[in-house]
């Protein structure tokens, strides 16, 4: 029987065989992982970082995908404040807080701790960075930050984040043609 193949295994051969060649099952497999490369470059920490920075500008993206300023009236916002934040964040929105596990009360814990840092900073700084007395645009910076690390955190909340990402990968590893060119959109990983 060594040599002999099973009809249940020439039955999966077949059935392989079947889906690989089906254009249909190509063009589904072809979606979902562009789905996931979707999703992974949305949570992708770098582009978070980047998104933070240049809605700290105050620009946002028009219909093609570039970054233009809201208000040409509106003085630019300090470079120094930007760099202090954006490397504030980086130890925050990485990929250890996206794939955690944190409990409601780990999360509101994170979140004080981000608030408080935030708001103190702003407001010892606030001569240096060119904003003293600007309390909207206190908020208006609190506001980008903090609802960015809570959507991090809440997507993070009992581990969902992991389980979703790495259920993803476990179905495209076992059932995608092309492996090897799946498990390269994930490198950032």
């Amino acid at each position: 029987m060594s040599g002999e193949i099973s009809e249940l295994d020439l039955m999966r051969e077949q059935q392989d065989k079947q889906i690989a060649n089906d254009p249909n099952a190509l063009y589904a497999d072809s979606i979902r992982e562009n789905k996931t490369i979707n999703i992974l470059q949305q949570i992708n920490p770098d582009n978070l970082l980047a998104d933070i920075e240049h809605r700290i500008r105050g620009e946002k993206k028009d219909y093609t995908g570039e970054w233009i300023a809201i208000s040409s009236t509106v003085p630019p916002i300090s470079e120094e404040l930007i760099a202090t934040f954006i490397s504030f964040l980086g130890a925050i929105l990485n990929q250890n807080t996206s794939m955690s596990n944190f409990s409601k009360e780990e999360i509101n814990n994170l979140m004080e701790v981000i608030i408080n840092w935030v708001k103190n900073d702003l407001v010892v700084n606030a001569e240096r960075y060119g904003i003293e007395g600007q309390y909207t645009e206190y908020d208006r910076i609190g506001h980008i930050i903090c609802a960015t690390c809570f959507a991090v955190f809440k997507r993070a909340m009992n581990g969902q984040e992991s389980r979703r990402i790495f259920g993803i990968l476990k179905y495209i590893e076992t059932n995608s043609p092309n492996k090897k060119g799946v498990m390269e959109n994930f490198k950032f990983w």
